[in-house]
Parts: C-alpha cells; sequence; structure tokens
C-alpha cells in the first residue's frame, strides 16, 4: 500500500507570520477583517474601536456673547466734566467679593495699569488651567489705567470667553476712542448669584462726555462658558 504524502502548509511560515501582522493592523484601526479569511489564518480578530480625546482647551457652548442693553445709564450729575481722569474702586462686600469700579478715563491714562498680581486671589478663584480656566480679570482694564494689585479691582472670570474676547473688545473701543482725544464716563458694575463667589455677569457702560463723542453703550457679559 503505498503511503499517503505529508500534506505541506499552504503558507511558508514567513508569510504566516506577515500576514497575521497585516491583520492585527487591520483590527487596530477598525477595519473590519472578512471571517473567511479568519479562518483561513485561525483567528478571531473584532475591529477596536479608536475614541477621540476631548481637548484640553474650554469650548463654547451656553454663553451667548455680549448682550446689548442700549444707553449708559449715567446722571447728569456722573456725566460733569472734570480736567483730570480719575478711578475709583468700590469696596469689597462682606465675602470680600469686588463690586464695582468707576473712571472718568482720558488720553494720558492709555497703558498706565499694572498686570494682575498673582498674590491676588478673587473669590472664586481655583486655576488657570483646566477644567477651570480661570482669570484674574480687571474691572478697570491694564490698558485703561486700571490697577492689577487692588483685590477692589479683580474679579475671576473665565479666560475664554468671558475676558478674551468679549470684555476686551469694548476696553479696545474705549481705548480707541480715548486715543482721538475723547474723554470717556466709564462703570463695571460686578453681579453675584446670592453667596456665590464666582460671579455671575458683568456690566460695562461708557459714554463720552466730549464734544462730538463717539462712545455710548451699555452692555452685560455672562461669566460662564
Amino acid at each position: 500500500m503505498a503511503k499517503k504524502k505529508k500534506q505541506q502548509p499552504i503558507f511558508s511560515p514567513s508569510v504566516m507570520l506577515i500576514a497575521l501582522f497585516v491583520l492585527l493592523c487591520l483590527a487596530l484601526f477598525g477595519i473590519q477583517v472578512p471571517s473567511v479569511v479568519q479562518d483561513l489564518f485561525g483567528v478571531s480578530l473584532a475591529p477596536t474601536t479608536i475614541q477621540k480625546t476631548s481637548s484640553s482647551s474650554p469650548t463654547s457652548g451656553k454663553n451667548p456673547g455680549p448682550i446689548e442693553k442700549g444707553e449708559a445709564t449715567f446722571t447728569q450729575n456722573d456725566l460733569k466734566i472734570q480736567k483730570h481722569g480719575w478711578i475709583v474702586y468700590h469696596a469689597l462686600d462682606s465675602l470680600g467679593r469686588a463690586t464695582s469700579a468707576d473712571a472718568l478715563l482720558t488720553k494720558e491714562m492709555i497703558n498706565s495699569g499694572t498686570t494682575a498680581s498673582k498674590d491676588i486671589r478673587p473669590t472664586g478663584f481655583i486655576s488657570g488651567l483646566s477644567p477651570y480656566y480661570h482669570s484674574r480679570g480687571h474691572l478697570i482694564g491694564r490698558q485703561l489705567g486700571g490697577s492689577g494689585d487692588k483685590p477692589e479691582n479683580l474679579v475671576t472670570l473665565y479666560q475664554n470667553p468671558v475676558n478674551t474676547p468679549y470684555m476686551t473688545k469694548y476696553e479696545n473701543m474705549v481705548r480707541q476712542a480715548l486715543e482721538t482725544g475723547e474723554t470717556i464716563r466709564y462703570r463695571v458694575t460686578v453681579r453675584y448669584q446670592e453667596d456665590a463667589l464666582l460671579c455671575q455677569e458683568l456690566q460695562i457702560e461708557a459714554k463720552s462726555v466730549s464734544q462730538n463723542g463717539t462712545l455710548n453703550f451699555n452692555i452685560v457679559i455672562l461669566n460662564e462658558i
């Protein structure tokens, strides 16, 4: 009786190794390997789902942007023209929260302010890093002459989009008017929800007291991402 010849493998070991490597790569990238091919090589491969990681920066969500409230609400007494510019930072409240600041801004005050001191932690401030993204926001901006060394002028804001670009947009408008020689009556009011340490919103008002003035606005910015 003739001996049966020993059946030779379909593929050489080196070809098998290369093919298995290719199949593993396909499964890793979520590509379905046909079951016939899996049976041929004696493997069972399920596609791998690759999940995308979320960005570390905050995304704009609930914040509707600056809300226009019409013209500034200054009284005639508020708008009395004086020869020199000035800034008044109103007292912290009983919880140590910044409340408001008033100013009469002139061209000479541009860029005379200071950056926010890291030694001051406004109420509600935790970190400028994820997931908080807090900033020490000036009520009277540094470029308008506001101090970063007075707790009364610093409030915890979300850096993006509240501090920048929303608040910065209106500060830039005021600065541009000052550069042309206008004098601006300016006020920023902070509002909180009951005893919350993080403010709910800012109200910014500006009105030119110069002849042929260009500014007269009253806007509210919500302090949320």
